[in-house]
């Protein structure tokens, strides 16, 4: 199963906080897998529809525990994109109104029935209890999460301009960024840094997924830090023997020009200790003389030679 499917799962099985919460999760499932459809003289039709059986439950358990309505379940496959299949579930003209009512959409006229007001949701989401329940119905709905191991990317789809309006006042409210793309006639929400996502999850209640994104994420700290120390060691490295390397072919010039003998005999001393170990450190040719000097000493030293053999020193000093 993909890491979208698991969050999903996990968030299905999030007791609502409060008895107000389920129906803002139902509002949050409705803008993003819900469709209305108008039948004629005053009568509605409400569905819901979705390819996970998962959230297609829970819509179904929140209908029947917030609402007391027992919707139609059915199945419809598609002949498109390799025989998809999704649950439908349906409320019919007769209990649709209970759910329009509940969520502000319809209300009573004088002739006792039931007039439409609005097709889009005017439930007041004032409690973050009920924003975060909210927005829980809508990820569930609309949301598509990539694998954290391919990347950072979080998208929450909506229907129209209500749900946009509904969906960016409750992530304000949790302190996100409130960025909006379109994809193929299809906009949405999106976030692509770990540390929003990680916000959004956890203030939703997938602890699961977040304790996932978290420990991917400290391994890629882990494995950066490694990666830097050991691109760092070998940068010394290659200092080093850059370094050597032209120590090395000043002394063999004032050999060859018998000019090395002429020099001080503390010069003449590193000189040989450098020709005996090429790879060695300004620290390991310091502990190889005799007596003993320290890698400033020796450092000092070998820039004095390299003076008297005319050669500039390019790489700095060595470790």
């Amino acid at each position: 199963m993909s890491f979208s499917s698991d969050c999903k799962r996990e968030l299905c099985l999030v007791k609502p906080e409060k008895s107000c919460c389920g129906l803002s999760e139902l509002c949050g499932l409705y803008v993003t897998m819900g469709s209305l459809s108008l039948l004629g003289r005053g009568r509605v039709n409400v569905q819901f529809s979705g390819e996970s059986l998962a959230v297609c439950r829970r819509a179904y358990t929140l209908l029947v525990q917030s609402l007391r309505l027992t919707p139609q379940i059915h199945y419809v496959t598609s002949a498109r994109f390799g025989g998809t299949r999704k649950c439908v579930l349906t409320l019919g003209p007769v209990q649709s109104p209970a759910l329009l009512r509940a969520l502000g959409m319809m209300e009573s006229t004088p002739e006792n029935g039931y007039s439409l007001r609005s097709t889009t949701p005017r439930l007041a989401l004032t409690r973050m209890c009920c924003m975060r329940a909210f927005l829980r119905g809508a990820l569930l709905g609309g949301g598509t999460m990539t694998s954290p191991e391919q990347g950072y990317h979080l998208e929450l789809h909506f229907h129209d301009d209500g749900a946009r309006a509904m969906m960016a006042k409750c992530l304000q409210r949790l302190g996100l960024p409130i960025r909006l793309s379109a994809r193929k006639d299809r906009t949405f929400f999106y976030w692509k840094q770990s540390d929003q996502i990680v916000t959004l999850l956890t203030a939703l209640g997938a602890h699961g997924a977040v304790m996932q994104i978290e420990d991917l994420r400290v391994k890629r700290q882990v494995l950066g830090s490694v990666n830097r120390a050991m691109n760092c060691d070998s940068a010394n490295l290659q200092k080093q023997m850059d370094a050597s390397g032209q120590q090395i072919a000043a002394i063999r010039r004032l050999m060859d020009e018998n000019r090395l003998k002429s020099l001080p005999e503390s010069l003449q001393q590193i000189a040989m200790a450098r020709l005996a170990a090429p790879d060695a450190t300004l620290a390991q040719l310091g502990a190889m003389l005799d007596p003993p000097l320290g890698k400033s000493g020796v450092n000092h030293r070998m820039r004095r030679l390299m003076d008297y053999a005319g050669t500039p020193i390019t790489g700095g000093d060595v470790l």
